[in-house]
């Protein structure tokens, strides 16, 4: 149903979701003769799928089978998944799951979202209401490639991670010399086990780094990393490992772990330039322009300070963050009345928390 959307929608040139919906919905109702919630499943997805095809150098096909249903064309009853199928039938589907899972399924706070099925899973999401509050202070956070550092001297250890991509790479290397003809080699690449073991990884220290920043009233500042991988490409006198490395190099995963679960915890997350964070000076701002990648401690020749390289880009990346703070509005107040709501004689902002809707995917 998916690749017969996608094939109508690049021969008619139809642009946008809800116009191809209306243009399949009775079509495929009469064809597959399936429920009312399908065609517009169906259309969603292959609207997604279809709009990169000018990105793409291949027509866009939908590979792996999948479902994508909405909360009010589907019910869940304890284990049970009940989904419908034609006029007047449904699918039962038992769900197995584990104590994590079933934190999810039995929490009345919990708003239930739409339900994703393929091959091997089933995803639902979950929504609620958090209340963002104004934080007290701002927590930088540096990524490296073998460590995360944060501007509280916090250090969390990274180098599992490059060690897995080695140790897997190193295994595809020595696979394809031995077998270069065995097309095992694409399965044993697209294997997902690789990929599993360093998403764990991931989600220990971002919600080591959400937890530490909820306990403590903080807001998380981010850096901004792009175009690291256009700079480390071919033909730029750098070796085939460390391109390897760096194109492995899981920053942007982390940080995705660290905003959902951050902005599920209600602790405000703030995204700012890594440009000159490593290289400037947190005590005078003076940019020591000539500092190598090896340098990981370095004296500042302006005012003398002998500086770890991570720690200060972590404070630098805390400093540039604008998110307002309880410690920063008013710092030196004196007196309670000039806080107060309604006062006019003080042009201190009022501070108020927001409610914020967010969303959480889980896999059962």
């Amino acid at each position: 149903m998916v690749n017969d959307a996608i094939k109508i929608c690049l021969q008619e040139g139809i642009r946008g979701r809800f116009k191809l919906r209306n243009r399949i919905y009775k079509e495929f109702r009469e064809k597959y003769d399936v429920s009312s919630g399908f065609p517009y499943s169906v259309a969603e997805v292959a609207w997604s799928i279809a709009k990169k095809h000018r990105r793409w150098d291949r027509i866009p096909v939908a590979k792996r089978l999948m479902m994508k249903l909405e909360a009010q064309k589907y019910d869940l009853r304890h284990s049970i998944l009940i989904l419908p199928f034609g006029k007047g039938e449904r699918i039962l589907l038992p769900l197995r799951y584990g104590d994590y899972q079933r934190s999810f399924l039995m929490d009345p706070t919990l708003k239930r979202g739409s339900v994703t099925i393929t091959e091997t899973a089933i995803m639902i999401a979950f929504s609620k209401e958090v209340f963002a509050r104004v934080p007290s202070s701002k927590v930088g956070v540096d990524v490296n490639e073998r460590s995360v550092v944060c501007s509280n001297g916090t250090c969390y250890d990274l180098s599992a991670v490059a060690r897995l991509h080695t140790e897997y790479g190193v295994r595809h290397s020595e696979f394809n010399r031995k077998h270069p003809h065995d097309r095992r080699l694409m399965k044993k690449q697209s294997a997902s086990r690789e990929r599993e073991r360093i998403k764990q990884l991931l989600h220990k220290t971002a919600k080591g780094i959400v937890e530490s920043a909820r306990s403590t009233g903080q807001a998380i500042i981010l850096e901004k990393l792009t175009g690291i991988r256009h700079l480390h490409r071919k033909r730029n006198n750098e070796s085939k490992g460390k391109r390897r490395r760096i194109s492995h190099w899981p920053f942007r995963i982390l940080q995705e772990y660290i905003a959902y679960k951050a902005a599920w915890s209600g602790v405000r997350v703030e995204f700012v330039s890594a440009a000159w964070t490593s290289l400037t000076c947190n005590k005078c701002h003076h940019i020591k322009r000539s500092l190598k990648l090896a340098e990981r401690e370095w004296l500042c020749p302006n005012c003398g300070a002998i500086l770890d390289r991570d720690l200060n880009a972590a404070i630098n990346i805390e400093r540039r963050g604008k998110t307002p703070c309880l410690g920063e509005v008013r710092p030196g107040a004196q007196g309670t009345d000039e806080a107060v709501k309604g006062n006019e004689a003080t042009t201190a902002p009022i501070l108020r928390a927001e409610a914020l809707k967010l969303t959480s995917r889980e896999r059962l």
